[in-house]
């Protein structure tokens, strides 16, 4: 190993000198690179300014436009609401049928809410268990015929 600050007849100083032309080059690439980036923009502003591409104005911006087309604002933002609300306050506290064949009919909610007071809730399951009652009640498809058991472990750790 040359120690540092020694110098031999092979290992002297470095002899070439800065590749000129491969810095030209690259100066030039770059020159080249902004030279057509800036005629593409200056392209571009001038295909936006021409005529042929001049936005045509909305068809509701014309005087002759007399109605907004579908779907449109609500001008009395809450008034379809307020409909609703009151439509459905009616049925809560008028008499009605529901199904005039089966006999089903619809009472104000206040008048039920007194009736259920004054009658108390039906008695249902009298002298059963809670197991007698849900063994009871019809099956329905929610509940699985065959239960799915977890699997147990084969070896304790």
């Amino acid at each position: 190993m040359i120690p540092q600050g020694h110098q031999t007849r092979d290992a002297t100083h470095e002899r070439k000198d800065v590749d000129v032309i491969g810095l030209l080059f690259v100066a030039a690439l770059i020159l080249t690179v902004i030279t057509l980036s800036f005629l593409a923009a200056s392209g571009v502003v001038h295909f936006m300014r021409s005529e042929r591409h001049q936005q045509r104005p909305a068809p509701l911006a014309s005087p002759n436009a007399k109605t907004f087309p579908e779907p449109r604002l609500e001008t009395t933002p809450g008034m379809a609401l307020s409909k609703d609300a009151a439509s459905q306050r009616v049925e809560l506290e008028s008499y009605g049928w529901i199904n005039r064949e089966k006999g089903v009919l619809r009472i104000p909610i206040k008048r039920a809410m007194a009736l259920l007071v004054q009658r108390g809730l039906p008695e249902v399951g009298a002298g059963q268990t809670r197991l007698q009652l849900m063994q009871g009640r019809p099956r329905t498809d929610q509940q699985p015929k065959h239960p799915i058991a977890a699997p147990a472990p084969s070896a304790t750790p």
